[in-house]
């Protein structure tokens, strides 16, 4: 969502790498990108299925395959 989407240059991706911490996920995805795409584990928020939502930097979640995950940045515009 918001300039995570417009970096990338995609609304969906899909990684087919197996299960990954969320902060590898944002890696990841930051990676597409090229240069510094502006936002970073810190400041992106992590949406997993219609349930969780947690910031990646605080560690610990495992992504699993087949799930469904949204990163919003925190400057999202509303």
């Amino acid at each position: 969502m918001g300039h995570i989407g417009t970096a990338v240059g995609a609304k969906d991706v899909e990684i087919t790498s197996g299960p990954m911490e969320a902060s590898e996920l944002v890696e990841a995805v930051r990676a597409m990108c090229g240069s510094d795409p502006g936002f970073t584990i810190y400041n992106t928020l992590v949406l997993v299925g219609e349930s969780e939502a947690f910031v990646p930097a605080s560690g610990g979640r495992l992504i699993g395959n087949e799930e469904e995950v949204v990163l919003i940045p925190f400057s999202h515009g509303g």
